[in-house]
């Protein structure tokens, strides 16, 4: 087993890649702590983890939230004694409890701009910073976090979206040089459009006289993939990363698009 005696919180583990990439952690001897803004997501996913003899808990985290963040490390630590990877997976651009469709720039307000960039750049900020002292500590660590392809090449009326993402990567750049004395390796994962819970809703809605039309997501020039990555297809790229194979690894985004550019 990969991940043997490691303990892991997946920030995001209710769908989509974090379900996936907690389930294979899991398979790969992890104990596993999901958060998710939806407890009752979590509770799903890891009841699917026990019934396989993996070993899970859940805790409901709003990640824009400094002090349930800091909660949710204290918790882990509480049960399981150590922090030894943190996949930073939660986020997105559209979706319940963030908004029904990308606009322009030029209608945009301050509001959504502020909510974009909080739930995909300062929740990452707020999972890294509770746990890196701990890590720090220990001179170990495993930190991926989730940008997008609209992150490295933009996405039309998705400005805060691309900000966002593309801040990630700076992030997970500047981070992985001042971790690397203590051991800890960090990088970031930039996918496509990944049919998702969420996503499902989007990829297939009526459209034209009500008929469903499954959509590819166009994120800018050469882009338009033939379909949506699967979770699963992700969370494999996840559990590199968070392994022993990438101990010599860090501060590097990898690109999961399906296209050949």
């Amino acid at each position: 087993m990969k991940l043997k005696d490691k303990v892991a919180i997946v920030v995001g583990g209710g769908s989509g890649i974090g379900r996936a990439s907690a389930t294979l952690m899991a398979q790969e001897g992890a104990k596993v702590m999901i958060a998710d803004l939806v407890i009752e997501n979590a509770n799903k996913v890891a009841n699917n983890i026990k019934a396989a003899g993996g070993e899970v808990s859940t805790i409901k985290v709003d990640m824009t939230k400094e002090e349930e963040v800091n909660g949710m490390v204290r918790v882990t630590l509480e049960k399981y004694g150590k922090i030894d990877i943190l996949a930073n997976v939660a986020g997105g651009s559209m979706g319940p409890n963030i908004r029904d469709s990308l606009g322009p720039f030029a209608e945009s307000t301050k509001e959504m701009w502020d909510r974009i960039i909080d739930i995909n750049l300062n929740g990452a900020r707020n999972c890294t910073r509770a746990v890196i002292n701990h890590m720090m500590e220990r001179g170990s660590g495993k930190i991926v976090c989730f940008s997008s392809i609209a992150g490295v090449q933009g996405l039309r009326n998705g400005a805060d979206y691309s900000a966002a993402k593309a801040g990630i990567i700076g992030f997970t750049k500047a981070l992985a040089q001042e971790m690397a004395p203590y051991g800890i390796q960090v990088n970031c994962i930039a996918p496509s459009g990944v049919y998702s819970e969420r996503m499902q809703a989007f990829a297939t809605r009526p459209r034209g006289g009500g008929e469903q039309q499954e959509q590819k997501p166009g994120f800018g020039p050469g882009m338009d993939i033939s379909r949506f990555a699967l979770p699963e297809e992700v969370a494999g790229m996840v559990l590199f990363l968070v392994s022993d194979d990438s101990n010599h690894m860090s501060g590097q985004t990898i690109t999961i698009t399906g296209a050949g550019n």
